[in-house]
């Protein structure tokens, strides 16, 4: 039991530790550290005929947090790491599912005496816990990118098996009168710890990893100790367009729409840089509702007049209205049009693609350029990484894309080839997603739409 106990705590406190705002982590851990309290609570019974007062309330709180709270943890774990529920309804939820926490512990405890309720705790106990691990099961299966696949499959090879065994001889044996086989669970959690252990290692385990690709991509950035580097990134596209849609007015009479464009862009970069923060990791986000429609099209209004070269496309299976924050999304789609134009040559198009899949709302940028090399397509949202060779370009544009992407829980994906052009998917999780409307008019009125 010493060795259970100790080896729950210590992957709990490795989860809690280092990755801590993450919340599957979080709970992760929360598994962990209550499960520990089980075997303390089981060490402690062989002392309690000889025990103080403190020794039963010490047992009699261990046990509690070990049977409920872990079951407990288990629940919300599974309901956290398949993203089934809203951020609006996942606290009510919570809530609601402590209940039982609630009337086991001042209905069915006695103290200063722990006596396990078996039957009465099967009830709930068990149902949560394999509602999780279904839960965790169809996370893994339905996982759509495959790098957060792998990072759920190996989740489930670790969590499922060793809260199946649990389970079924800590609740569903003994409430059949069946005792003592919990006994072999320490060597359970020990073969638990030891793929934790390799997997942390390996590929990662709940977004806790040392020789992980996207782990070492998040590592450099909080490493960038300044956002200056990305604002002048910024500052340098806008002011760009500043100064030449003033050298037009300069040679030609003035136009009040060129004018009506520099105001806007002055008013973009103004509302951006009062939103970067001192730090490139630390992104505020300002959330709203609005039609992903809208911001495709804000985000090529502020590509003005340099896009109007660009044949665009617009394919919208569907149009949707999320919740998310506008400016950095925009800025988001701004820089990666910015890049397709960069890499097309004279015959520029630019295909814009907004379509559902079961888990995620897409907006998808593909451009007919030169497309990337393979072994530099894995770099390209790295921090400073960038295949183009002139001075100023400070590689963080994409990055940028990344660290927004992240902040909304997305994702953002890269496919490219030699000759054939590159293709940029941005997915928003539906969870963000407040309502979806496959309009046909809008896909009529916008298939073939064209700039320039």
């Amino acid at each position: 039991m010493i060795i259970l106990t100790a080896l729950l705590w210590l992957m709990s406190l490795i989860l809690f530790l280092t990755n801590p705002e993450n919340e599957k982590t979080r709970w992760g851990s929360y598994i962990g550290f209550c499960g520990g309290f089980g075997g303390l609570s089981v060490l402690l019974s062989y002392i309690l005929d000889h025990s103080s007062k403190w020794v039963l309330l010490i047992h009699y709180l261990s046990s509690s947090i070990g049977h409920y709270g872990t079951a407990y943890a288990i629940l919300i774990f599974g309901l956290v790491f398949s993203d089934v529920l809203s951020p609006q309804k996942k606290f009510l939820w919570k809530l609601i599912l402590f209940i039982p926490v609630i009337i086991m512990q001042f209905f069915f405890t006695d103290y200063p005496r722990y006596e396990t309720q078996h039957v009465i705790l099967s009830l709930w106990v068990v149902p949560y816990v394999f509602v999780s691990a279904g839960l965790m099961v169809y996370a893994a299966y339905s996982e759509r990118n495959k790098t957060a696949r792998k990072q759920k499959i190996i989740t489930c090879l670790v969590v499922v098996p060793a809260l199946a065994f649990a389970v079924f001889t800590n609740i569903i044996l003994e409430a059949f009168g069946v005792f003592g086989v919990w006994m072999f669970n320490p060597w359970v959690i020990a073969a638990a710890f030891l793929l934790f252990v390799y997997f942390i290692v390996k590929y990662g385990f709940l977004g806790v990893q040392i020789k992980f690709e996207k782990q070492r991509r998040d590592l450099t950035m909080k490493a960038v100790t300044s956002g200056t580097a990305l604002l002048n990134h910024s500052i340098k596209n806008e002011v760009a367009k500043i100064d030449l849609l003033a050298s037009q007015l300069k040679e030609s009479e003035p136009d009040d729409e060129a004018i009506d464009l520099i105001l806007k862009s002055a008013n973009h970069l103004f509302e951006l840089s009062s939103r970067i923060q001192k730090k490139l990791d630390i992104m505020e986000l300002k959330e709203t509702e609005f039609q992903l429609s809208d911001l495709i099209k804000s985000s090529i209004d502020l590509l003005q007049p340099q896009i109007s070269e660009v044949h665009i496309i617009k394919k919208y299976e569907v149009d949707a209205r999320v919740y998310g924050d506008f400016v950095h999304l925009q800025e988001t789609g701004l820089n990666i049009m910015k890049n397709a134009m960069e890499a097309m040559g004279q015959d520029k198009t630019l295909k814009i693609r907004i379509y559902e899949t079961r888990r995620n709302i897409n907006i998808e940028f593909s451009d007919n350029g030169k497309g990337i090399e393979k072994d530099k397509l894995t770099k390209i949202l790295d921090p400073f990484f960038s295949t183009k060779k002139k001075v100023g370009n400070f590689g963080l544009g994409l990055t940028y894309c990344y660290n927004v992407m992240t902040k909304h829980k997305g994702d953002i994906t890269v496919k490219s080839q030699l000759g054939q052009g590159t293709t940029i998917t941005l997915s928003l999780p539906n969870n963000r997603v407040r309502n979806t409307t496959p309009n046909q008019e809008l896909k009529d009125n916008l298939a073939g739409e064209c700039y320039g």
